[in-house]
């Protein structure tokens, strides 16, 4: 019988909370050394975000980017490591935003003792530039185009303003509102799932969005950023950690770490791309397509032979769209958390979810048996 995938989920900006997966640290030694590790390289800055990490909600540090960043790259390098070290290392990794850079990590294309300072040059990118916030909508792309007055693309290009390698316009939806309404600069930033879109903006833009779409029925939910990520107010940023990130010579993943699936382009991160800074770089002003990702996943691997999708943020929002995939609704493929969420999030019910979802793990190991997995993922 041929075993399921593993494709471990990584969150990104906006997800961030109070303790995420704190509950995990010194109780499991293949996560605690990582963290270790990443706050040991950053001095007293390290010690500064472990301790922005470790306090309980509530606590508005935590929407600074300067803080949030770091430690959603690191614990969810942190959790992929522990991953493996425990069962065995994801066959496919889809990261959200930053997480995307954990899963480069994970996946040797930059080395795991860069951590650190791969998220100290990605902070300094962000220094003086892109402020503004993102906001959730409950609404469909096309449904927004609709309401605010229609999306303007762009050609599809890297933040050193050359094409994107492998990257195409139908890729990557670069969607702004038009200039000239009052609305103007306020980007799609993200396709989290089939009514679940991000915006962003300038503030004074994003309000007027916001008050427009309230007042015409929408949900809205202002995301916890104080920049407007992965909207054309990045272009800078993207550039200048595009430029710090060739100092660290990416390199094409290691096939026994898992394959990236990214979410800018939503299919498999080839060579040449990976060992791109500026595809990495570029991220910062391109749209998020994680659901677009996530759904190709479920429909060309849900069934053939499925999926075990291992939700790492500490909402569980990575996995809530795939919930109503028809591969996942008939059990094809399965949900499985990794940590705990409400209450019991960052305290000791994390390890203990962990621990049941290392058992899922191990029983879908032992029913199948040790066979070779095709790390091959959709392209």
């Amino acid at each position: 019988m041929e075993r399921r995938r593993s494709v471990l989920l990584l969150p990104g900006q906006g997800a961030q909370r109070e303790r995420m997966a704190a509950g995990l640290y010194e109780a499991r030694e293949e996560f605690t050394a990582p963290m270790d590790e990443f706050f040991g390289r950053l001095g007293t800055t390290g010690a500064r975000l472990r301790s922005a990490w470790l306090r309980p909600a509530p606590n508005p540090e935590l929407d600074e980017s300067a803080v949030a960043q770091p430690l959603l790259l690191a614990v969810g390098h942190a959790l992929g490591r522990a991953v493996g070290a425990a069962a065995e290392p994801p066959a496919l990794l889809l990261g959200h935003s930053v997480g995307e850079l954990a899963a480069a990590c994970l996946a040797g294309v930059f080395d795991p003792a860069d951590i650190g300072a791969l998220a100290a040059a990605r902070s300094r990118s962000l220094e003086g530039t892109g402020y503004g916030g993102m906001l959730a909508v409950a609404a469909s792309e096309g449904q927004l185009a609709e309401e605010l007055g229609g999306f303007g693309g762009r050609p599809t290009v890297g933040a050193d303003g050359v094409a994107v390698a492998g990257v195409t316009a139908a890729g990557v939806a670069d969607a702004r509102v038009a200039v000239g309404t009052a609305f103007a600069g306020v980007a799609v930033a993200a396709l989290n799932g089939p009514r679940q879109t991000v915006l962003a903006g300038p503030r004074e833009a994003l309000a007027a969005v916001e008050q427009h779409l309230r007042d015409r029925g929408f949900l809205v939910r202002a995301l916890r950023s104080g920049h407007a990520f992965h909207s054309p107010a990045m272009e800078g940023a993207a550039l200048r950690f595009a430029e710090a990130l060739a100092a660290f010579g990416p390199r094409a993943p290691r096939a026994a770490a898992g394959t990236v699936v990214s979410s800018r382009t939503g299919v498999t991160v080839t060579a040449e791309q990976a060992r791109d800074p500026h595809f990495w770089g570029g991220q910062l002003a391109a749209p998020v397509r994680y659901w677009p990702a996530l759904r190709e996943l479920l429909d060309t691997l849900g069934r053939r032979p499925g999926l075990l999708l291992l939700d790492g943020s500490a909402d569980r929002s990575l996995s809530a769209p795939a919930r109503h995939h028809p591969a996942v609704r008939d059990g094809a493929s399965e949900v499985v958390p990794l940590l705990a969420v409400g209450r019991d999030a960052g305290g000791p019910a994390d390890a203990r979810v962990f621990a049941e979802a290392l058992h899922r793990l191990g029983e879908h190991r032992d029913h199948t048996g040790d066979h070779t997995v095709d790390h091959t993922a959709v392209s």
